[in-house]
């Protein structure tokens, strides 16, 4: 193989692992937007002040989540997908519909818990594709997949 063909070859891996890095970032980033979102829309409606401090703590792991996922992306010189504005107006009229005849903090851990587990199977899908991702990115998904798993966990107590 040519010097030539070997440079191609390395540029097409590079390519086809920055495509795979952005979405993987963009699914942290969406994942971890909307779970910080739906979060801040329930605490509202919470009760108990030991579990609208937990939910105030995952709003504050969340940031930190978005906030890595963001420095990863610009020191990869990538421009991940963001959520919708329409996927969060949604979750939110959602949650409020959910609501309106009265609430209890066992729902909202239910609620909470649902949405988190289709969450860790969204990223578990992004993770399938780990041997094309930058392994600082890779590194993020699993450390998410991670926080979900035990927020699923901390959230039982509440049902």
């Amino acid at each position: 193989m040519t010097e030539t063909q070997n440079n191609d070859k390395n540029n097409q891996k590079t390519n086809v692992i920055n495509d795979q890095s952005k979405k993987v970032l963009g699914g942290i980033l969406q994942n971890a937007e909307m779970a910080r979102h739906s979060t801040c829309t329930v605490v509202k409606y919470a009760k108990d002040s030991d579990f609208i401090n937990t939910l105030n703590s995952q709003i504050d792991k969340y940031d930190e989540y978005i906030k890595e996922a963001k420095d990863l992306a610009k020191k990869h010189e990538i421009t991940p997908e963001k959520p919708s504005g329409i996927s969060k107006f949604f979750v939110e009229k959602s949650i409020k519909m959910r609501f309106a005849f009265g609430t209890t903090d066992s729902k909202i851990a239910e609620m909470m818990i649902k949405g988190t587990a289709m969450g860790i199977v969204d990223v578990g899908k992004l993770l399938s594709r780990a041997d094309l991702v930058c392994e600082d990115c890779t590194c993020l998904a699993k450390n998410l997949l991670t926080l979900e798993e035990d927020k699923i966990n901390v959230l039982k107590y509440y049902l």
